[in-house]
């Protein structure tokens, strides 16, 4: 074997010998608790005014008199206002960032 080989096959054996070790690693890390919100409830990513819509309706069946950006509990959010099938006019606020529901309320 010449130094060339010998080289490349001792530096193969500490990239492998490395990836190993992550991979083992990572295996031994403790569990993540558990979530008290699904993950498929909550977007990862910023949502639309539509997909507000989507959500509130989702919720609160009834016709949209209105949906723009407000602030609410110190958050960027997507305010919905709804007239609902169920007699009551109600403000459903999530989070633009998010997809979380911020607040609701119904009157």
């Amino acid at each position: 074997m010449n130094k060339s080989t010998a080289f490349c096959s001792a530096a193969l054996l500490v990239i492998a010998s490395s990836l190993a070790g992550t991979t083992f690693a990572a295996d031994t890390k403790p569990a993540a608790p558990a979530a008290a919100v699904p993950v498929a409830a909550v977007p990862a990513r910023e949502i639309t005014k539509e997909q507000a819509v989507e959500m509130a309706l989702k919720a609160h069946p009834g016709e949209v008199t209105k949906a723009y950006q407000d602030t609410k509990k110190g958050k960027q959010t997507w305010e919905v206002k709804i007239n609902g099938t169920d007699g009551k006019k109600w403000e459903v606020h999530y989070e633009i960032k998010t997809g979380a529901l911020v607040s609701e309320e119904g009157k």
